[in-house]
């Protein structure tokens, strides 16, 4: 099984088992990991008493999920955002790059390059789905699998700082801690060219 490593800060992150806790206890989990974190926060009363049932509920949405969930938290704001990381082992062509980093929007979504320490060079979108919603991708590929990387969705008023925290953790990852070699079929650069509408093409 492919393996996703990456670092979390505790006082703001919580990873969800997910198919990891076939036949633990969920509810216990919940109380620990809320604990943990709110170790390091003073939050109101009806937040610290929520958080257990809010960790337990998520888990079980995830325990038959082969991706790794996390949930981050953003203690300037009080906003929780959900991070999901998923590997597909191959690459995607060139349609499959534009649907996933320009889903449906009401606003042409904002694709950027990003790097990450483990995974090299990438691209990011920023696409707002609604009045109400809004989320950011991430896409790195390598000869042979692909990363995604999907933050939301949550409040466009959330995104930019929800979005920095997501993006300390994305540096992080690692895949099977190998070395994650570029691949042919994926260019950056031509992808936030084409984007934003200039004369270069996706080379891919």
């Amino acid at each position: 099984m492919t393996r996703v490593t990456f670092e979390i800060d505790r006082a703001t992150a919580i990873v969800l088992p997910g198919p990891g806790m076939a036949g633990g206890d969920v509810n216990a989990w919940a109380a620990e990991s809320a604990a943990a974190l709110l170790a390091h926060h003073d939050l109101p009363a009806h937040q610290r008493a929520a958080l257990p049932r809010v960790l337990a509920r998520a888990q079980r949405s995830a325990a038959e999920d082969a991706s790794t969930n996390v949930l981050t938290f953003e203690p300037e704001t009080g906003a929780w955002a959900p991070l999901r990381l998923t590997i597909l082992d191959r690459s995607i062509d060139t349609d499959e790059q534009r649907r996933f980093l320009s889903p449906p929007a009401v606003l042409e979504p904002r694709i950027r390059l990003a790097a990450s320490t483990g995974l090299g060079e990438g691209c990011s979108s920023t696409v707002r789905e609604d009045a109400q919603r809004a989320s950011v991708r991430w896409l790195f590929m390598t000869s042979d699998r692909t990363l995604f990387a999907v933050l939301g969705p949550l409040p466009p008023q959330s995104v930019l700082l929800a979005a920095a925290r997501a993006e300390t953790l994305i540096d992080s990852v690692h895949v099977d801690d190998a070395v994650w070699a570029p691949s042919d079929a994926f260019d950056p650069s031509g992808v936030v060219a084409a984007a934003e509408g200039e004369d270069a093409v996706w080379r891919i």
